[in-house]
């Protein structure tokens, strides 16, 4: 018997063409969407109508940028700088503050230091008027420092410590507790404090709408916990000369809270009080005059190289003293204004018109 070919056939009697295909699982829906089948508008740039663009955006940012440098320059700022301050009282008077606050850290010695600065102002002051202290070459935007904090423990979880290595926890007699508040913000606190008094007597000094509504009624609470049982389970930054409830409202503290949020620059200012209107010594008003200012000198900033301010500033409809945004609006406006003309030049003496390159052949 003769031997035919032989075929192979599938092992399930199928023939392999008539498989299905596989099922592609990401590909896109048939949509014009997704498809990019949409109709689209592709602009053609021409003279027409770049130049004229150029020039309106000349035009709007000119008058725009002169609002805002008038408005900034109408503002009155006082910046008075006091890191070597003399002191004024107790048995290192007349010594420079910021060298006796140096040795004082050197002998871990805890001693007061008052200056009292003389301050005049040329003019009445007048509307809104805020009070800052201003630092120098203070890097608060450095990475680590700015996650050196736990923001659960800022929220009323004093024991969670969260990213502030190396201030997480601390020693309480051979015991290790957590650091309340923890991380290297809060451990860096400023704690310098201000009063000033001027021809009518002390000036009151307000908290009221200092800080931001999501900073005090979200971000930072005061522990459940009764304030005795979070003393007795937690330790003090090693840089405070307090505890956490030595401030003012705690956690809560207004001081504390305006210095948690950081700043994007070394040099930098944050709001300390603002003028309390009620006050009928002064009326909203702070007359030209003399005014003494009586600092109690207890932050050192020597071995950074960094300096204190003291700003006695008013506000406008555009905010605090600041005059670049309104030069940049400036420079942008007549930078524009410039290369308009330059373009229509160019254009007029070298370009076509779509008639004419329609023409082209």
């Amino acid at each position: 018997m003769a031997d035919g070919p032989s075929t192979s056939q599938p092992a399930n009697g199928n023939n392999g063409a008539n498989e299905p295909e596989p099922v592609k699982k990401n590909k896109p829906k048939a949509t014009r969407l997704r498809q990019q089948k949409l109709p689209a508008w592709q602009p053609i740039l021409t003279a027409s109508t770049v130049i004229p663009a150029i020039f309106a955006i000349g035009i709007i940012f000119l008058p725009i940028g002169i609002a805002l440098y008038l408005a900034s320059d109408g503002v009155y700022e006082y910046d008075f700088k006091y890191t070597d301050c003399n002191i004024t009282e107790g048995p290192d008077k007349d010594k420079i503050a910021s060298d006796v606050l140096t040795e004082n850290l050197k002998n871990n010695k805890n001693s007061t230091i008052i200056c009292v600065l003389v301050l005049k102002l040329d003019k009445d002051i007048t509307g809104d008027i805020f009070f800052y202290y201003g630092l120098d070459n203070f890097y608060q935007n450095h990475r680590r420092y700015v996650k050196s904090r736990s923001d659960a423990q800022l929220a009323g979880d004093y024991k969670s410590v969260g990213d502030c290595a190396p201030y997480a926890y601390g020693d309480d007699n051979g015991v290790k507790k957590p650091i309340a508040p923890c991380g290297a913000v809060a451990n860096s606190m400023f704690n310098d404090t201000f009063t000033l008094s001027g021809p009518n007597g002390p000036v009151t000094f307000s908290k009221e709408g200092i800080v931001w509504n999501v900073d005090k009624e979200k971000k930072f609470k005061n522990p459940s916990t009764p304030k005795e049982t979070v003393l007795k389970e937690t330790v003090k930054p090693p840089n405070w000369r307090t505890d956490i409830y030595g401030l003012e409202g705690g956690f809560e503290n207004v001081d504390f809270i305006i210095w948690m949020r950081t700043a994007a620059l070394p040099n930098f200012r944050k709001l300390y009080r603002k003028l309390n209107t009620t006050d009928k010594l002064y009326n909203g008003v702070l007359k030209a005059g003399t005014y003494n200012l009586k600092i109690n000198y207890n932050y050192p900033v020597k071995s950074f190289n960094g300096e204190k301010r003291f700003i006695i500033s008013t506000t406008s409809w555009a905010g605090a003293k600041n005059s670049f945004l309104g030069i940049a609006y400036l420079v942008v406006g007549v930078f524009c204004i410039v290369l308009g003309v330059v373009f229509l030049i160019i254009h007029l003496k070298f370009g076509y018109s779509l008639t004419e390159l329609s023409n082209v052949r």
